[in-house]
């Protein structure tokens, strides 16, 4: 019977990892830790002593076997208290981190195909929940601490391109590199004209442009304003989206929840939106929260969401309710009637979400919101997720080493 709880706890802690309660995995940690400092430091270990961790190290190791959580929290208490303080008994702190990011790396990235997919946030339509690659124009390109101590902090990185000579902007182009990343193109006129690169999309690229002046909107489309010898072209700190990763599995063993953040592609969704987002357009993949089920019936009553006549209460949900800091917003906003004749949420409106019930499963309909009202293109615009659309949930910040690092709620 132990041998097959055994094989039970390995195969739950292992296999299924991502779902090890924070007690387990915490009493795993300490028992590794006692068996690694007995091992290592064995001949230095009074036999009383010795004696007394290796029942320390049994009796976590019972406590996980039986599932008795009381029992493991007491016994790593217990440890923590006895043996914390002892020459090598903790290892660095920078060692434990650097593994850490190396074990998710691997584990993670390795099985992106089946199981964990990363998604870099491409806009602020998440923000503050998560960040978006955003361009910032600045004056001067700081010194070498300053850009090191951004890139830890934000992700940064500086882009400082001046023109070698007379030239005009032909086109602007995304590109895909290192599987992950995505980099604007930009080519000049003239067959002999170096194109850049500059490490953002390239819906933000264009809105600093357009911020410098330098892309002016015409009927006949975009006008690119040339660029005389030694003109910047561009001169900017490109802070990196949230790297996040996205459960490709977990809804084909529970169904969507309201309230948290997902992913989906953009299969049959119109996402031309708004003018004034036109770098939210057309993406590919989206991530937005989940705030409505199939069944329920939403509509906004600023600053509220009001699902089948009552106030939404989940804890995503009411934090963009209630604007609390550091968000500025107001909560959220349906679109004008006057503004977006053919919006799906608009004042005054109430929508009901399709549930075609087992039948027609991949049909059922979500709702999907931005955190950042006043600046999301999503369902609002262009109405519900289908659920053939949607890949996942997102679990967790792996870059850059912001606040937002770690578990997303």
């Amino acid at each position: 019977m132990r041998l097959i709880l055994r094989l039970f706890n390995a195969f739950l802690d292992t296999g299924l990892a991502w779902f090890t309660p924070p007690w387990r995995r915490r009493a795993h940690e300490t028992r590794a830790v006692l068996r690694r400092y007995m091992r290592q430091y064995a001949p230095r270990i009074p036999e009383e002593r010795m004696e007394q961790m290796r029942r320390s190290e049994q009796d976590i190791s019972e406590a996980l076997l039986l599932w008795r959580k009381n029992d493991a929290e007491r016994h790593v208490q217990q440890a923590e208290a006895d043996y914390g303080q002892l020459p090598g008994y903790r290892r660095s702190a920078w060692v434990e981190f650097v593994e850490s990011i190396f074990v998710i790396t691997v584990v993670f990235l390795g099985l992106r195909t089946y199981f964990v997919q990363p998604f870099r946030i491409p806009t602020n339509s998440m923000w503050p929940s998560l960040n978006g690659i955003v361009v910032h124009p600045v004056q001067e390109i700081p010194g070498p601490a300053k850009r090191i101590w951004d890139a830890i902090t934000l992700g940064s990185s500086y882009v400082d391109i001046t023109a070698d000579r007379n030239k005009q902007i032909k086109s602007i182009r995304d590109e895909r590199y290192m599987l992950l990343f995505t980099r604007t193109i930009i080519s000049f006129v003239g067959s002999d004209q170096e194109p850049v690169s500059i490490p953002a999309a390239s819906g933000t690229v264009i809105e600093y442009l357009r911020s410098q002046g330098k892309l002016i909107d015409t009927p006949r489309g975009p006008y690119y304003v040339p660029y005389k010898a030694g003109e910047t072209i561009v001169r900017a700190r490109v802070d990196a989206g949230d790297m996040v990763l996205v459960n490709r599995v977990a809804y084909h063993f529970r169904r969507p929840r309201r309230g948290e953040t997902f992913v989906f592609d953009t299969r049959g969704i119109n996402t031309s939106g708004s003018a004034a987002m036109t770098e939210q357009s057309h993406g590919t993949h989206y991530i937005k929260r989940l705030c409505a089920l199939p069944g329920d019936s939403v509509r906004i009553a600023p600053p509220n969401l009001i699902i089948n006549d009552h106030l939404a209460t989940e804890p995503g949900i009411a934090r963009v309710s209630a604007g609390m800091p550091p968000r500025r917003m107001a909560g959220y906003r349906p679109l004008e009637t006057w503004q977006y004749p053919t919006g799906y949420l608009l004042r005054g409106k109430m929508v009901h979400l399709a549930d075609t019930g087992p039948a027609l499963p991949n049909l059922r309909e979500y709702l999907a919101l931005g955190d950042n009202t006043t600046s999301s293109l999503d369902s609002r615009y262009w109405g519900p997720v289908k659920q053939f659309n949607i890949l996942g949930p997102a679990g967790f910040t792996l870059w850059p080493f912001t606040s937002h690092w770690g578990q997303i709620d």
